[in-house]
């Protein structure tokens, strides 16, 4: 009994920290950090005019959009601008990046499905699996998930790594927005 509750002890809060995806196993950024990611300035604003001829129509029904590859290419950004990643929808968005084995993963889903609902119309939130996605998890280097990336038109993509309870996360998207 006392080996089960060692191991137990052990075990627990490597499956409740931050999930690696399986190519990157060997790098772990479990903590919750904010930053921004791109090259220096803001290529967002200078990119208004490539960005306004590649809007797509967006879905504003306050779910979760799974996006694979081509669709994250398609709808958020494309990976290889050399001008930068300029977001390509007018309504900001949260992309949700996330694996089926991740523990901390799929606690966060319903908390994502539920601000989904609750920002309709004013953000979209797109989920993209990383075991399928690894090109675009390389561009934006995603090393733990959950990782959730936001993007607008106008600002630099923000990153958060890693579980938040849903007022912490909520309080991200409404800085994120506000700015």
């Amino acid at each position: 009994m006392k080996s089960i509750l060692i191991i137990s002890a052990l075990i627990l809060p490597l499956w409740l920290g931050a999930c690696q995806p399986k190519n990157n196993a060997g790098e772990n950024s479990s903590s919750t950090e904010e930053q921004t990611t791109g090259n220096s300035g803001n290529p967002y604003d200078s990119n208004q005019q490539d960005a306004e001829n590649t809007l797509i129509e967006e879905d504003l029904s306050g779910k979760v959009i799974t996006l694979s590859a081509s669709d994250f290419i398609e709808r958020v950004c494309d990976v290889d601008n050399p001008k930068g990643f300029a977001y390509k929808g007018l309504t900001p968005c949260l992309v949700d990046f996330y694996a089926g084995w991740c523990g901390p993963c799929m606690k966060l889903k319903p908390t994502v499905e539920a601000l989904a609902k609750e920002y309709k119309g004013k953000l979209i939130v797109y989920s993209v699996n990383v075991d399928r996605a690894q090109d675009i998890c390389e561009a934006f280097g995603i090393e733990s998930i959950p990782t959730l990336l936001f993007f607008s038109r106008t600002k630099q993509p923000m990153r958060v790594v890693g579980y938040m309870e849903k007022q912490e996360l909520k309080t991200a998207i409404d800085n994120y927005l506000s700015e």
